[in-house]
């Protein structure tokens, strides 16, 4: 008999054991903060430009992931980040006041390079204007009540134990790089949920991690081409921002959204 309760308390403390070995609650962040890039070590709000900005239309614009905070392990890859931001550089590519859209390698911009790392960057690739892309992304993962079945060893392949909540948070910035005046922008949220077995739960949560990403980066296109034309339309009338116009052109030509 004792010899049974022994056994029984082993099989329990067993199954304690691999269930707090399999506790695996963990929080994953990923930062590109534009402000973090723009104005490095300032808790301060950022001043705002002042006096007449001029803009020689059309103009060339760049658009460039802004520095992250990422591990490794998690960061949104480059060839993901080109293709990102190609979908931004598309938003624009219907608009006859863009001359030309030039999407920036990621290694161009220094973490906390600030305007004279822009300014930089604009001279070398000829460019007026830049569309800085920004993000937040949040991974919360944690075991499910099954998970005391991965002792087993079958359960890790078979069960899905493992939950994730994914929050995606991205924005668009464009700026004129003279001036350093904001002159539009527009961001997109997405939330990924769901589970996966402990073998395959870092695939799955890769997937989910870039699913939030093209689902916000979506949304975001829809609210840029709104701000696009608002600019247009807001442009020729703000006494803060004087466009410098070729011969016949109209900036109130009228874009089919796309």
């Amino acid at each position: 008999m004792r010899k049974h309760v022994y056994m029984l308390l082993f099989f329990l403390l067993i199954m304690l054991s691999a269930c707090a070995s399999l506790d695996t609650s963990t929080k994953q962040r990923q930062v590109a903060s534009v402000l973090a890039y723009l104005f490095p070590g300032s808790d301060k709000v950022p001043v705002v430009a002042t006096g007449v900005t001029e803009i020689k239309v059309p103009f060339k614009i760049g658009v460039a992931f802004v520095p992250d905070t990422a591990d490794p392990q998690f960061r949104l890859p480059e060839n993901d980040r080109m293709k990102l931001a190609g979908q931004v550089r598309d938003a624009f590519s219907k608009y006859p006041f863009v001359s030309e859209i030039v999407p920036v390698p990621s290694m161009y911009l220094e973490p906390g390079g600030g305007f004279a790392n822009l300014d930089r960057v604009a001279a070398l690739l000829q460019l007026d204007v830049v569309a800085l892309i920004s993000f937040d992304q949040v991974q919360n993962a944690g075991a499910t009540g099954w998970s005391f079945l991965y002792w087993t060893g079958i359960g890790a392949y078979v069960i899905d134990g493992d939950q994730y909540d994914i929050l995606t948070s991205v924005e668009t910035a464009v700026f004129d790089v003279k001036s350093r005046r904001l002159l539009m922008r527009a961001g997109g949220i997405s939330n990924q949920k769901g589970t996966a077995t402990m073998v395959g739960f870092s695939e799955q949560a890769r997937a989910a991690r870039s699913r939030g990403f093209a689902d916000a980066v979506s949304e975001m296109i829809g609210k840029l081409h709104d701000e696009v034309k608002n600019f247009r339309d807001r442009a020729p009338k703000d006494p803060n921002i004087r466009l410098i116009l070729p011969p016949g052109y109209n900036p109130g030509a009228s874009v089919p959204r796309g």
